[in-house]
């Protein structure tokens, strides 16, 4: 993939059809009939302001308490290495000490597992199956030579959003839709590649709309929060501006964001203090962030050749890219007073490419997960780079 990519870049190619939204509207293009469901991930939201203090009041009227187990659960991409996040999530439910989550975040593959740790331990066995399971056939075809420089990518992933569509059904989003009523949230974020800036989509919102074509569009956020771009296809996804209808090329969230919490959409000081939620209340909120893949150095000798070269500044990009993000939380948490907790592949374990999706491999990431959650304290309480 990485010598095609180069390939690409090297090619004159004709571009493909579309209606894009006209560069001075980015800002106003909404869905239609659903105009509050998403946002801009990099600045305030009056939409999500709005949505966070919702929640405590539903929590409020569903369970008579506020404010409290403020739990949230980050899941960060990695491809096929996401068995290691399943893994650990089931390995938490057998110690017997995993929380219910106010809040689940998610991008690329912590994307297409946060539905499902998000609807909790019921859905565990889904969450092994689909990340213990599956092989590249199952996620994406490689086109022909002959045919990709005419296409958005270098692959298919029709098989992917199959296996989307069987596992989020109508009764998986009503469940979804419940939680959401009860007070819980579920956020899954994409790349706006026109307007080069991350969304964030709340898919408890889309859940409970009740509009034609919301199940539809769940499931185009998830497939294209996990979308690579150039590997896989852009997913489009129809917007209005004025009545006039265009269409959005969103990639994989993590093109930005590793993973995510609400960062600078909202402002928690000032919802704390409309909501009135005293400080004890707010010193029990704890970040719980799964990372599927290593974030330390590992140094290696690499080869002198295009695709090495390409695959290892890939790599080395999206360890900055996640700990640049690891730490920025951590400095939230601090702020905040909120109790923060890390894990990830730990560096003296193998890893493996996010393309692989060999289930001999998956297994074993899984059960390292899984292993791992099971030891006394399997979190860590700083990001690596503080480690002493």
């Amino acid at each position: 993939m990485a010598a095609a990519t180069i390939l690409l870049l090297l090619t004159a190619c004709t571009s493909l059809e579309r209606n894009p939204v006209p560069i001075d509207a980015i800002d106003r293009a909404v869905i239609p009939g659903m105009p509050e469901i998403r946002d801009w991930g990099d600045e305030p939201s009056p939409d999500f302001q709005e949505d966070l203090i919702q929640s405590v009041h539903d929590e409020q009227a569903a369970t008579g308490a506020v404010g409290q187990g403020m739990n949230a659960l980050l899941l960060s991409g990695g491809g096929s290495n996401g068995a290691f996040g399943a893994g650990f999530l089931s390995g938490w439910t057998e110690a017997g000490t995993r929380p219910t989550f106010k809040l689940v975040t998610g991008v690329s593959t912590g994307a297409l597992a946060a539905p499902f740790a998000f609807l909790g331990p019921d859905y565990d066995q889904e969450l092994e199956q689909l990340f213990t399971t599956v092989t590249r056939k199952d996620i994406y075809r490689i086109r022909s030579p002959f045919t990709v420089l005419r296409k958005d990518s270098l692959t298919r992933t029709d098989p992917l959003a199959a296996r989307i569509e069987e596992v989020v059904d109508v009764a998986t989003m009503q469940k979804i839709a419940a939680e959401h009523r009860r007070g819980r949230r579920l956020y899954v974020a994409t790349t706006n590649l026109d307007a080069q800036r991350l969304v964030v989509w709340n898919m408890g919102a889309i859940a409970v709309s009740g509009r034609p074509g919301s199940l539809e569009l769940f499931r185009r956020v998830l497939l294209a929060s996990a979308s690579i771009p150039v590997a896989f296809p852009p997913v489009y996804i129809d917007v209005e501006v004025d009545g006039a209808r265009y269409d959005e090329m969103h990639v994989d969230g993590g093109v930005i964001a590793e993973f995510f919490l609400w960062g600078a959409m909202v402002d928690i000081a000032s919802g704390m203090r409309e909501l009135e939620v005293d400080a004890e209340h707010r010193g029990q909120a704890s970040v719980f962030i799964i990372r599927n893949g290593q974030i330390d150095a590992a140094p290696e000798q690499v080869e002198r050749n295009l695709v090495d070269i390409a695959s290892r500044s890939m790599i080395t990009l999206l360890k900055a890219v996640a700990m640049g993000d690891l730490i920025r939380i951590w400095a939230l948490a601090q702020r905040d007073g909120v109790d923060f907790n890390y894990v990830g592949i730990p560096p003296e374990h193998a890893e493996t490419p996010a393309a692989a999706f060999d289930p001999s491999e998956m297994r074993r990431l899984f059960d390292l997960g899984r292993r791992l959650a099971l030891e006394p304290e399997p979190w860590h309480k700083e990001p690596p780079a503080f480690v002493q």
